[in-house]
């Protein structure tokens, strides 16, 4: 009866997730999520633009909230709005179609179109850089370790490469992880643009904006070029904390720098869902990565494919500075949410995700493969509790054991049959040493396993932290940090105001404040320390030596 029951179930969500919704369904539920969306916004503030297709034709536009506060423009459909990294889709396709001309291969080595890259000792293809599996720096998060990042001064596409092309080493052996990083997009534009003997934006127009009728797209290849129709974006750094503008103030584009609408993004849908530029430009933008390991990933070339409450989902979302973005096709059912806004809140995934829920709500119950949840003495949960260290980034977990539950960074692990634990979508199991105190813990994310190693939490003596007291600086990142010691306390702090605090976490590593990012040291054989390493979000690993 079991098993029948589940065959029940899985044949309605493949049914019902395999029609095609009616015109009427469609528009009756973009327009209640789109409603709920824009009576939460509260005004004067800037809003979105939300658009819906059916079977390839715009069937919802509307938009609500302000283009520009200031003089109380407000948002239309036909706005224009910053892509954010959705953009990295039509990159992808430029490769793909000169691909297809023969023009390169994705598979080639960078190095043959970038002979300036460092050479990693690893072949890094161009797959690669588009699957974000090349290992690379992200050119921003190296950048804000100059205490002047992006949105702090005014950055050129050189500017971005030079950054790339400075960087000695590598977060990991090209191909081996996923690891998100605009870099890779930085060298993948650079690229189409050697291979094709045009810039970027001018072969994007032709090959695709011109023929698909997308006329009100283009590229921020000059942030100082006026734009008419243009929305301005605005963030905020709390719920009742007044709007301030937040314009991207840089002229890189390829990882981003899109300028569009939501009208013209479901014309680039539409074209994806009917082939009409070919199947096989769609299907190589769908195929998903696969790691040296086997492991396939769910992003593909510019685009995550996954599914969404059992409907099939290729999406990406994107932010910059105040903008943010989302779009979603969903290729059996022939519909496409675009959402474009000019804040940093309200979600533009979350609305994306509404209108879906609003379309094609109620869902079949979806069977589950969970084990059920088993019963843990509380002394055994009590031996899990301590620091955790991340092999691959140094970052800290910590499990603590309150009201009779094992809670990993406050979040309950609930215990599973097999001995292990699940929390969200990850199941964790823990090693105890032969001592019976705990060795590591293993997390593993849809096959993808993180070693966590148990770490006693230390507590540096002033004679160990100012041991550390002094300048250090990185030739990759072209930054420095001078390491301070007041009053038993460290801090990195930089010119002119930059004093971030240091907090100990184990041996020789420390948690920086204000920024989610580690610090630690590498000492020789005789325990003297050697250098300084910083690792942070898309950056892991950047080396600072001692300036003497």
């Amino acid at each position: 009866m079991y098993k029948q029951t589940i065959a029940l179930l899985l044949f309605l969500a493949i049914s019902v997730s395999g029609q095609v919704p009616d015109k009427a369904k469609v528009v009756a539920g973009a327009e209640r999520a789109f409603e709920k969306a824009a009576k939460t916004n509260p005004m004067p503030a800037p809003g979105c633009a939300v658009g819906v297709s059916l079977d390839g034709v715009s069937v919802f536009e509307k938009a609500f909230g302000l283009a520009e506060i200031e003089h109380s423009v407000p948002n239309t459909p036909n706005t224009i709005f910053e892509s954010g990294s959705v953009a990295k889709q039509f990159v992808a396709a430029a490769l793909v179609l000169l691909q297809q001309e023969g023009k390169l291969n994705l598979d080639d080595d960078v190095r043959k179109y970038l002979p300036e890259l460092p050479d990693y000792g690893s072949k890094m293809t161009i797959r690669h850089l588009l699957n974000h599996t090349a290992g690379l720096r992200d050119w921003g998060a190296v950048m804000a370790l100059t205490g002047v990042g992006r949105g702090d001064r005014v950055i050129s596409q050189e500017v971005a490469l030079d950054v790339v092309f400075r960087q000695k080493g590598l977060d990991f052996k090209p191909g081996s992880e996923y690891s998100y990083s605009n870099s890779g997009y930085q060298l993948a534009t650079l690229i189409a643009e050697r291979v094709s003997k045009q810039k970027l934006p001018g072969f994007i127009d032709e090959r695709f904006f011109k023929p698909l009728g997308m006329k009100n797209s283009s590229w921020r290849d000059d942030y100082q070029r006026l734009v008419p129709g243009r929305a301005q974006g605005y963030s905020r750094q709390g719920a009742n904390a007044p709007w301030r503008l937040d314009m991207p103030i840089m002229s890189v584009y390829g990882n981003g720098g899109m300028l569009t609408t939501v009208g013209d993004w479901l014309k680039w849908n539409a074209m994806l869902d009917s082939a009409s530029m070919g199947k096989p430009l769609v299907d190589a933008l769908e195929t998903q990565g696969v790691l040296n390991n086997g492991r396939k990933i769910e992003y593909a070339l510019g685009l995550n494919v996954s599914t969404y409450r059992g409907m099939r989902d290729v999406s990406h979302g994107g932010s910059t500075a105040g903008y943010q973005t989302f779009l979603a096709r969903y290729p059996d059912q022939k519909i496409s949410v675009a959402v474009l806004c000019n804040g940093t809140s309200p979600s533009a995934g979350r609305i994306a995700a509404d209108v879906t829920d609003e379309i094609f709500s109620p869902f079949p119950q979806q069977p589950t493969n969970s084990a059920p949840a088993a019963t843990v003495a509380p002394e055994t949960l009590q031996k899990y509790v301590g620091l955790w260290r991340n092999e691959r980034t140094r970052y800290p977990s910590r499990t603590t054991f309150e009201n009779g539950k094992l809670l990993l960074n406050g979040r309950p692990l609930t215990p599973l049959p097999d001995g292990s634990f699940q929390y969200g979508p990850s199941k964790v199991s823990f090693k105890l040493a032969t001592s019976g105190k705990p060795d590591y813990a293993e997390v593993d994310t849809n096959g993808d396993v993180i070693r966590h190693m148990f770490e006693e939490a230390w507590k540096p003596a002033a004679k160990e932290l100012s041991a550390l007291a002094g300048v250090w600086h990185s030739e990759e990142a072209e930054a420095s940090f001078i390491f301070v010691v007041e009053d038993g306390k460290a801090f990195l702090t930089q010119r002119p105001t930059t004093k971030l605090p240091l907090t100990p976490l184990y041996k020789d590593h420390f948690s920086i404040g204000g920024v989610n990012a580690v610090a630690w040291v590498i000492r020789d054989r005789e325990g003297k320390i050697v250098d300084l390493h910083v690792g942070g979000s898309r950056m892991r690993d950047m080396p600072f030596t001692r300036v003497k």
